[in-house]
């Protein structure tokens, strides 16, 4: 084992739609470790945190992050988000009753008091990047009375840490701003619209289309949040282009593929006139390609990326 901490960290927009890679990452984190033991407590008490990060704290963006002492059995799981609200803030609620189980409480404001009853420490720390929560487990079964949290006197410091094994981090590099919002918002019209004829027993293509993208769009939703949450932020700077990051298992490449090949039969429903909803223009076209080649190539093969310019100077890549 190393003498420094091992440390594994995930960056999501702070969305309860990013939860299920929440415990995706832990999943495969603590795996990668042999921990599989902690797996269930700490996909519990991860899941509740994101939770509370992205309900309550106001916050673009969260870093999970999975860490393992050199010197001490068990593991941290700390979700540190970008938000207003402060570290006091952060309480459990004291169940009522002596004899209460954690997995006895109401499943509305819960989250901090379940995890103040399975972590053997857990607390708050304020930091550059906004506030961090976290939990120390050490146990599968752990089974006692809440704890109050820790919390540090002085801002405490930010370290990044790496992906799970079989993870990549996608870089969208130079990506423009105004046309990636747009072809946001035309899939979520297309999803809708496919939804809305989907009900109709007369419109079975169209069904069929609607159930594929939205059997498609569930595994990579997070990465998608975090696209639009950096697009949506370098438009509120009046910036034209942005590196946008995401991380995702590397199987998600193929679903994304898969992704856009369904747009594109929705695309020619479009231009057969059987939608409502305007069929994509070459330049969302190009960029949906430019997205797709990008997520391939990293994932599959770990490519450097190519700029949005560069693409489009060098047409679609193999």
């Amino acid at each position: 084992m190393q003498d420094a901490p091992t440390r594994l960290q995930v960056r999501l927009a702070a969305d309860a739609a990013s939860v299920p890679a929440v415990r995706r990452f832990v999943t495969d984190g603590l795996t990668a470790w042999g921990e599989v033991k902690l797996v269930d407590v700490a996909e519990l008490v991860a899941s509740e945190l994101s939770s509370n990060a992205a309900l309550h704290a106001m916050a673009e963006f969260m870093h999970v992050t999975l860490e393992r002492p050199a010197h001490a059995a068990g593991v941290r799981v700390a979700v540190e988000d970008d938000g207003p609200v402060g570290v006091e803030a952060v309480l459990a609620r004291t169940p009522a009753g002596d004899d209460l189980e954690w997995d006895e409480l109401d499943a509305t404001g819960r989250g901090l008091t379940i995890v103040a009853m399975l972590a053997g420490r857990w607390g708050v720390d304020r930091t550059t990047r906004g506030k961090r929560v976290w939990a120390d487990l050490a146990d599968s079964e752990p089974a006692h009375e809440a704890i109050a949290p820790e919390r540090t006197q002085t801002d405490a410091e930010t370290t990044d840490g790496e992906l799970p094994p079989g993870w990549a981090l996608v870089r969208l590099l130079r990506c423009p701003v105004a046309l990636s919002l747009q072809q946001d918002r035309h899939l979520d019209e297309l999803v809708r619209e496919l939804q809305l004829l989907g009900v109709d027993e007369d419109n079975s293509v169209s069904a069929a289309i609607a159930e594929e993208i939205q059997g498609l769009l569930v595994s990579p939703t997070h990465a998608r949040l975090a696209g639009r949450r950096t697009a949506e932020q370098a438009r509120d700077e009046h910036l034209e282009v942005v590196d946008v990051e995401m991380a995702m298992p590397r199987e998600f490449g193929a679903l994304v593929e898969q992704l856009q090949h369904a747009v594109r039969r929705a695309d020619l429903l479009c231009e057969e006139g059987r939608l409502l909803t305007l069929s994509s223009s070459p330049e969302l076209r190009a960029l949906r390609a430019w997205m797709t080649d990008e997520v391939l190539a990293q994932t599959a093969r770990g490519a450097t990326p190519t700029p949005w310019p560069d693409w489009l100077e060098g047409g679609p890549t193999a």
